[in-house]
């Protein structure tokens, strides 16, 4: 009888793998651009770091638009960082694509185990 892995812990598992997935899609021969500074910087120095942050929305955790390459600096200090971050976002995705997340910062999602070892599978094969 196999134990069950706790949903967050396959949360945290699932934010590991697509968390690698933004850093290698966003970066290029060990480099990055922010993008809330716009700074290109060393890979070291980068987060996979939400627009509408995970505390505030659930449902946008692992939405590929809605996480970005940012380096630490930006991330996670203050609200300011974020008005660099629309912006960029807007050249990047549109704005009716900011919007929408926007938008959909406002629903509640439980993720479910299926769906978070769905992510963690397909995540874990594009990151090979």
């Amino acid at each position: 009888n196999m134990v069950l892995i706790t949903i967050p812990k396959l949360t945290a598992k699932a934010q590991k793998v697509f968390n690698a997935y933004i850093r290698k899609r966003d970066s290029e021969n060990g480099y990055f651009t922010c993008i809330s500074c716009g700074q290109t910087k060393d890979t070291s120095q980068m987060d996979a770091g939400h627009y509408v942050p995970v505390k505030r929305s659930s449902v946008l955790r692992f939405d590929e638009y809605n996480v970005n390459g940012e380096c630490k600096a930006c991330n996670g200090f203050d609200e300011f960082h974020l008005i660099g971050y629309r912006r960029n976002l807007v050249d990047k995705i549109g704005e009716r694509m900011v919007i929408r997340l926007e938008q959909e910062s406002r629903l509640i999602k439980k993720w479910q185990r299926a769906e978070l070892q769905s992510l963690i599978e397909y995540y874990g094969e594009i990151n090979k």
